[in-house]
């Protein structure tokens, strides 16, 4: 029987909750593994029951420590991803989890999530994550004793896969089910600051978990409707600006057309995920803007929207399908594009300019690319462009590239591979 495989980060942690937090502090410990890899071959005729089967692994206090995790059909196991918790305290513990196991709206993997935990997700729902990738988290009290309590987060070790799910979606890297755990002491404690913390939702909101927004005072506004604002401007002096999702008692859904433009003093953005559109030239000449956290819900990304900025890397949230003309011009220290499998079209220069660019991975669902897409990109190297994307506007694409060291990669036959010949490229099948 093939093996397919599924990539994931899934963790499962040993925590040692034994510290002792004094008045007016506190105190916490998280440990971290690394990735895990799952490999399961197909069922055809019952589908994919799969367990979890965990090797040994030793986490210190760091979260230093690698666990791996094998799925194989018709095997049963009695582990499971499980919390490990020793507390001479009483504390919170915390599992959250990434769960990117939908595509094409349909659940393709299932699991419940064992007895003892609560989830605290809808609490939450008023703030943006740390961790944008989130998307549940739960909680459990342990008692202190000097025993290694072990608390499984899967219920039954069990994981189903639904039994229709293709080859090419069983070999998709983007499903993933990452877990990651960590306590905070339960005793009522304060932080410097702050009033007493005594439930879940605050200390988990301390650790801290969640973003801490700038104060409204600091941005001008337009309404967009009776019950929405866009964000027209900053008038505030940090480097570092955390967007939030309210300003006014009205959502924040758009970041305006030059909102941010020369700000040249802002290093960092992170857009809440209540926004949907980014505006024209909304963050264009700002040199030393080098990260933005875009809007997971982010469905527009406009003209010129970070053209000339200082961006090192960036991420496109799935719910983007077009990246305009010019989006990100002239970021000359633009190393890192991460896309999504969303994207369908790379409109005009989108990143002309980009002069550290050397690796490009286009996803898989693009269509087209458009005119002058990476022009002037002079340290390209390799561009994989999926067999889904057949329109190629011009033959000015890779304008002022150094052909002699890029590569074009892709499927054997497709348009990729004639657009390379056509225009004297190296061509590598994949």
């Amino acid at each position: 029987m093939q093996k397919k495989k599924i990539l994931t980060a899934a963790l499962a942690s040993t925590l040692a909750a034994s510290v002792i937090a004094g008045a007016g502090t506190f105190a916490y410990l998280q440990a971290n593994t690394g990735t895990i890899t799952n490999k399961f071959g197909k069922n055809a005729d019952s589908g994919l029951d799969i367990t979890l089967t965990e090797t040994d692994v030793t986490l210190d206090n760091e979260g230093n420590g690698e666990k791996i995790y094998e799925i194989k059909p018709d095997q049963q196991d009695d582990k499971d991803p499980t919390v490990k918790v020793t507390n001479n305290i009483d504390v919170f513990t915390f599992v959250e989890i990434s769960d990117k196991t939908t595509l094409d709206n349909n659940k393709i993997v299932n699991y419940f999530i064992a007895d003892g935990w609560t989830k605290m997700t809808d609490e939450l729902a008023d703030y943006d994550l740390v961790n944008d990738e989130v998307t549940d988290v739960y909680y459990r009290i342990v008692a202190s004793d000097a025993e290694v309590k072990k608390f499984p987060v899967i219920k039954d070790n069990e994981i189903s896969y639904a039994a229709n799910i293709t080859d090419e979606k069983i070999d998709n890297d983007d499903v993933t089910i990452a877990f990651q755990a960590f306590c905070i002491e339960k005793h009522p404690f304060v932080e410097e600051g702050k009033q007493e913390i005594i439930s879940a939702t605050d200390a988990y909101k301390a650790i801290p978990r969640v973003i801490a927004y700038e104060p409204e005072a600091n941005f001008t506004t337009i309404p967009v409707d009776e019950d929405t604002v866009a964000v027209t401007g900053y008038i505030g002096t940090n480097t570092e600006v955390n967007i939030p999702r309210t300003i006014g008692g009205k959502t924040v859904v758009e970041i305006a057309n030059n909102a941010f433009k020369n700000k040249t003093t802002v290093t960092k953005v992170i857009v809440p995920s209540t926004v949907t559109e980014i505006g024209v030239a909304a963050f264009q000449s700002t040199p030393h803007l080098k990260e933005v956290r875009l809007s997971k819900n982010l469905t527009e990304l406009s003209d010129e929207a970070f053209i000339n900025s200082g961006l090192t890397s960036i991420k496109i949230p799935a719910g983007v399908e077009t990246i305009t003309d010019s989006c990100f011009a002239g970021n000359a220290s633009l190393e890192t594009v991460t896309f999504s499998k969303g994207l369908k079209n790379l409109g005009e220069n989108v990143f002309k300019g980009c002069t550290s660019l050397k690796t490009i991975v286009l996803p898989n669902g693009l269509e087209s690319l458009g005119g002058s897409t990476f022009e002037g990109c002079t340290s390209l190297e390799s561009v994989t462009i999926p067999e889904s994307c057949t329109t190629f506007v011009d033959n000015d694409i890779f304008k002022d590239c150094d052909l002699t060291k890029l590569t074009i990669r892709g499927a054997a036959g497709s348009a990729a591979e004639t657009y390379a010949n056509d225009n004297g490229i190296t061509f590598e099948a994949i």
